[in-house]
């Protein structure tokens, strides 16, 4: 009986998978309200009863696909061990800011097709967030935003509830996720069909950079 359990399990992870997978693509070009449950099973290559099934309907589907691309995010990031980190004083603090915004980037600009699709999720998330938002708040946006609040107020010697301080950090995360967004202007101006791993290292190292410079400014 066991290897027919365990291979059950392994198809629905399959399913599951192909579901997760079609929505990513399909869900960052169109939206949730865009895409229809039909389109979503065919893409997948599933039986539409698969996803109210496995997901309980295409809401469902779409909560999964948020999930892992935070998950990938703060995993490719390793945001989890550097959100931990507490420096104190300016210099670390400095330190600090440049190596999160640079890791950060790093993660965005990654070049598997996820990245890519995930980039164009979040921000689509931000623009009309749906009832997922509130778990993908808590799990990536709120404490990287505190971690780069945090940052840019010891480099400052100011309070990290300060609003200015809290504006600081929402426009030094801009310009990691302005690179990420605006990915195809960007290649277009590079003459380039993907951005090559050495271009997305140097992307990385100059928002670390100017991370630290727009923190001091003003």
């Amino acid at each position: 009986m066991k290897p027919s359990t365990d291979g059950h399990a392994e198809r629905a992870r399959e399913t599951r998978d192909k579901l997760i997978e079609a929505g990513l693509s399909l869900f960052s070009r169109y939206g949730l309200d865009g895409v229809r449950t039909r389109e979503l099973a065919d893409t997948a290559g599933v039986n539409q009863s698969a996803i109210p099934y496995h997901f309980g309907g295409k809401d469902g589907v779409y909560a999964a696909v948020i999930r892992r691309v935070a998950n990938g995010i703060v995993e490719r990031a390793g945001l989890e061990r550097i959100l931990a980190e507490q420096p104190s004083g300016a210099a670390a603090s400095a330190r600090a800011l440049e190596a999160l915004m640079r890791a950060f980037t790093r993660a965005l600009l990654d070049g598997a097709a996820e990245s890519v699709s995930g980039s164009l999720l979040l921000a689509r998330e931000q623009l009309q967030p749906s009832p997922i938002f509130d778990e993908t708040y808590g799990q990536l946006f709120q404490p990287l935003h505190e971690a780069v609040t945090q940052r840019v107020a010891g480099i400052r010697g100011d309070a990290a509830d300060d609003a200015r301080n809290i504006l600081r950090a929402h426009a030094i995360l801009g310009q990691a996720i302005a690179f990420a967004v605006a990915r195809q202007a960007l290649l277009r101006r590079l003459a380039v069909k993907a951005l090559p791993q050495a271009v997305a290292d140097e992307i990385a190292v100059l928002v670390g950079r100017m991370a630290v410079a727009a923190a001091k400014a003003g």
